[in-house]
């Protein structure tokens, strides 16, 4: 069966998050972009970057980032201005940790916005929309709806899936937290079986599954990550045939690798190339294609790049179908476009 393959690259700022309306309005433009490009008819994917959502934090705190001049700085200053919500958020949960509590505390307006603009626009464009990602706790409260409410402050980098009705069908955590980077925001890892668990393409009998980021790495990035699980691996030893890699890189695409070993550093996008999904998606069986999308943002010293592209794994070897031209800056903002056929692959021709 063809299905329509969306792969949308955004370039963000500050303002599409201060308020919930330009949010809104900033995805909607992609959604308008891909429906352009649409086959009527045909079942549609179209899937966001890692952490689209986790900036919703600055939601109504412009005054507060045009004073500032670093991230840290940034959250620090709007964690004193909440500091009553955070202090009682850590008591709700009984936690002395500040970090996750600032994240628990914001989670559920970010949650609000988040998932209204995702679900409405699934619904009104009639397509798939595998979310991105947030830095959120789990909810008490089932995800298919607008209701939200912290089970406990443990804070995961949380993806959705909604289907063409505007109904959420499928949830995972990340797995594996990135070294440096998430590690130090003491997130809490997702459970690897549950992120193997892929779900069904609506309109389709095409299993699909996600794998936010390092999770569709094959190998892990330093020496001191015992925990390392290759997910992408495991959603295909359960038969998903697509996988959506929602991606946010906070290393620069084009300059040496920081974590590299090698006596000469591979820049990223090699490294990415060479243990990212492209090396896994060579060894699955079953999945066919992979969308993985970039986040583009420039925020104070904080910053995303990369190309998105859309993998597909072909008798010859994992393909490029299509990528991003732009890596950073207002020319790369895009919306990718690829067909596939998802005919049944025999063993002797992959």
């Amino acid at each position: 069966m063809m299905v329509d393959l969306f792969c949308v690259q955004p370039v963000m700022t500050p303002e599409d998050y201060f308020t919930k309306e330009a949010f809104y309005h900033k995805i909607d433009r992609y959604f308008r972009a891909a429906a352009k490009t649409r086959t009527p008819g045909r079942p549609a994917v179209i899937v966001f970057p890692e952490d689209i959502a986790t900036f919703l934090l600055l939601e109504g705190q412009q005054d507060i980032v045009a004073g500032v001049r670093t991230l840290d700085e940034a959250f620090k200053t709007i964690g004193k201005k909440k500091l009553g919500r955070i202090v009682l958020t850590m008591v709700q949960y009984g936690t002395v940790r500040t970090r996750p509590a600032f994240f628990t505390g914001g989670a559920t307006g970010v949650w609000h916005i988040w998932h209204g603009t995702m679900a409405r626009l699934a619904h009104d464009y009639e397509m798939t929309v595998v979310a991105g990602s947030a830095l959120i706790p789990e909810s008490r409260w089932i995800y298919d709806s607008n209701r939200y409410l912290p089970r406990n402050p443990n804070v995961y980098n949380f993806s959705f899936t909604v289907g063409p009705s505007g109904h959420v069908i499928h949830t995972t955590r990340k797995v594996n937290l990135v070294p440096t980077q998430e590690d130090v925001l003491e997130l809490t890892p997702g459970p690897a079986e549950q992120a193997a668990q892929p779900t069904t393409l609506p309109g389709t009998d095409i299993r699909m599954g996600t794998v936010i980021c390092y999770d569709g790495f094959v190998r892990p990035h330093t020496a001191q990550e015992p925990k390392f699980v290759n997910v992408l691996k495991l959603l295909d030893d359960n038969g998903a045939q697509l996988a959506a890699q929602p991606s946010a890189n906070p290393w620069r695409w084009d300059e040496p690798w920081p974590l590299d070993t090698a006596a000469v550093p591979r820049i990223r996008r090699q490294q990415w190339d060479e243990e990212g999904s492209k090396a896994a998606l060579a060894a699955c069986r079953n999945i066919q294609v992979v969308v993985n999308p970039q986040l583009v943002f420039e925020f104070l010293d904080m910053h995303f790049d990369g190309e998105s592209r859309i993998l597909a794994r072909t008798p010859d070897g994992v393909q490029v179908l299509v990528n991003s031209q732009g890596i950073r800056g207002n020319g790369a903002d895009a919306v990718l476009h690829s067909a596939w056929d998802f005919a049944p692959f025999t063993e002797s021709t992959t």
